[in-house]
C-alpha cells in the first residue's frame, strides 16, 4: 500500500482478510483494517501483528485460525508457507524464512513485483478443527512484503519506531463486557530493536472508561460502553524513544467509536402525544392535517430507506372502514444530534403525519379520536411501542349571504371590464351568469374543490 521505510527495490503487498463468526456468537474484532511491512530475509519467527478480539459476554474466550490458502490474485492462489496466528493470543508471525525466492513467487506475472495476497484468519469461541474455515464477518490486514532487506534501526525516524502507517481508531460495541482491544507496542519493532527504549503512555481526560498497562502495552476499556451518552472518545497515544542521549517524542490521535444497538425504547418529546386535526376548507386528497414526532436515542440508517421505515412502523387502529379509507399516515425520519454529559451524540426523529387519503364532501361533520400504534420492531423490551391520538374534527362548509339580492347602479359610459362591487366570502369563487339581453347576472358561489352542492345569488344590474 505505502512502501517501506528505507526500502529499495520492488514492493509486494500482501492482504490478509480477517474474519469473524457472525454478530449473535459474540466475539468480534475491534478494527477493521491492519497493516505491517515485512522484508526478504526475515527470520522465522519474527513476530508481525498482535490481533485483538473483544467479547460479547462473559465467559467467552477467543480462538484465531488461519486457512491454508493465500490468495495472490482474482484468478490465483497458492498455500500459504510464510504465516501462522497463535490460536490464544492472535500473534500473527513469520513461520518461514521470507527469501527471494519466496518474493518472486508472490510478484509472478506482475511487472510492478506488487501482489496482493489474501489470508483468511477466523476468530470463535472454540477451538477450530485443523481445515475449518468458515466465516461471514471480515476486515483486512495488509502486509507489505518489500523487496529488501530490513533497515538499520538507527535509520528509523521516532514515528516509524513508535507506530505503524494505519492509524488508530477502533469500533467498540455498546453494552459489552470490558477488555484489552490493542497493543501499542510494534511486535516487528520490538523484535529487531532491541537496543531502543520505546515508552508509550495514552493522554485521556480524567473519568474516561480506557486504561493502559504499562507492562503489556495494552489498551483496554475498563467498563461497557453506553453509546446514547458518548458515542465518540478522542484520545492521544504518546510515544518516546530513548536510544543513548537522544529522546524524541511522538503523538498521534487515538479514536474509539461505539457501536450502536437497538437498545433504547421510543419516546415523546414534552409526552406530547395528542394533537388536534381539523378538517374544514382544505378537504382536499393529500392535505397534511396534523402532525406528530416520537424520538428514539438510537441511530436509524437512511439507506436502504424502506428498510428502516420498517423498523419503525406506524399503523392506524380502527374497525371503521370509512376511516381507514380516507386517512393515511405518512412516516418520514431523519437523524438529530443530542447533547447529554456535553457530548455529541446522534439519533433519530419520526414524524407520522394524518393524511387526507381522498377528498372529503363539504357536508361531512364528524368527530372521531384516531389512533396510531408507533411500534420500534427492533426494540426487545415492552416498551417498544407508543400510541399516538389525532383528535379529529371534520366540519361542514356552509355558504351563506347576509342579503337574497343585491342592486347596483352602473354608469352607461362604464369601460368594460370596470368594477361595479364585490361581494366577498372567503375561500368561495364566484362566477357571473349572464342571462343575455336581461339586464341581470346570478352570481353563483362554490367551494374548492369540486361542491356537490352551490348556492346562486341573483345580481340586479
Amino acid at each position: 500500500q505505502a512502501a517501506a521505510v528505507g526500502a529499495s527495490g520492488g514492493l509486494s503487498l500482501v492482504f490478509l482478510k480477517i474474519l469473524s463468526r457472525p454478530p449473535a456468537l459474540g466475539l468480534y474484532f475491534p478494527r477493521k483494517e491492519y497493516s505491517e511491512n515485512v522484508y526478504i530475509d526475515q527470520a522465522a519467527g519474527t513476530p508481525l501483528l498482535h490481533i485483538r478480539a473483544l467479547r460479547d459476554s462473559h465467559g467467552e474466550v477467543a480462538h484465531f485460525h488461519l486457512c491454508q490458502n493465500l490468495v495472490i490474485s482474482r484468478a490465483r492462489s497458492h498455500e500459504n508457507h510464510w504465516f501462522q496466528i497463535r490460536e490464544k493470543t492472535g500473534l500473527l508471525y513469520l513461520s518461514k524464512n521470507l527469501d527471494r525466492e519466496d518474493f518472486n513467487m508472490l510478484s509472478v506475472g506482475n511487472w510492478m513485483s506488487l501482489s496482493k495476497v489474501m489470508l483468511y484468519v477466523f476468530l470463535s469461541s472454540h477451538p477450530f478443527q485443523e481445515k475449518e474455515c468458515d466465516s461471514a464477518t471480515r476486515t483486512t490486514v495488509y502486509l507489505s512484503l518489500i523487496n529488501a532487506t530490513a533497515p538499520a534501526c538507527s535509520s528509523l525516524t521516532a514515528r516509524q519506531l513508535c507506530f505503524t502507517e494505519m492509524d488508530l481508531s477502533f469500533h467498540i460495541k455498546e453494552n459489552k463486557p470490558p477488555g484489552t482491544f490493542h497493543q501499542l507496542q510494534i511486535p516487528s519493532i520490538h523484535h529487531l530493536c532491541q537496543n531502543v527504549s520505546v515508552s508509550y503512555k495514552l493522554l485521556a481526560a480524567e473519568g474516561l472508561p480506557f486504561q493502559y498497562n504499562e507492562n503489556t502495552t495494552g489498551v483496554s476499556v475498563t467498563r461497557r460502553l453506553d453509546r446514547e451518552e458518548r458515542e465518540r472518545y478522542e484520545l492521544i497515544a504518546k510515544c518516546t524513544v530513548r536510544e543513548g542521549f537522544r529522546e524524541m517524542q511522538v503523538e498521534v490521535p487515538f479514536l474509539v467509536n461505539v457501536l450502536d444497538e437497538d437498545d433504547s425504547p421510543p419516546f415523546l418529546p414534552n409526552g406530547t402525544n395528542t394533537a388536534d386535526a381539523i378538517v374544514e376548507y382544505n378537504r382536499k386528497e393529500g392535505t397534511v392535517l396534523a402532525t406528530l414526532t416520537v424520538y428514539d436515542a438510537d441511530t436509524t440508517p437512511i439507506y436502504p430507506l424502506e428498510s428502516s421505515r420498517k423498523k419503525y412502523t406506524g399503523t392506524i387502529i380502527t374497525n371503521d372502514p370509512w376511516i381507514n379509507e380516507t386517512f393515511r399516515v405518512e412516516h418520514i425520519f431523519h437523524e438529530v444530534h443530542f447533547s447529554p454529559n456535553g457530548s455529541q451524540v446522534r439519533g433519530t426523529l419520526h414524524e407520522y403525519k394524518l393524511v387526507l387519503n381522498k377528498s372529503i364532501s363539504v357536508t361531512e361533520h364528524r368527530y372521531f379520536q384516531l389512533d396510531v400504534l408507533v411500534n420500534d420492531t427492533e426494540f426487545p423490551g415492552p416498551e417498544r411501542s407508543v400510541m399516538l391520538h389525532f383528535n379529529v374534527s371534520i366540519l361542514p362548509v356552509s355558504i351563506q349571504f347576509p342579503n337574497v339580492t343585491y342592486q347596483f347602479t352602473v354608469n352607461r359610459n362604464a369601460g368594460r371590464f370596470a368594477q361595479v362591487r364585490s361581494v366577498l366570502i372567503m375561500l368561495l369563487l364566484f362566477s357571473v351568469l349572464n342571462s343575455g339581453a336581461d339586464k341581470s347576472s346570478s352570481l353563483t358561489a362554490s367551494k374548492k374543490p369540486r361542491l356537490r352542492s352551490c348556492r346562486t345569488l341573483p345580481v340586479a344590474v
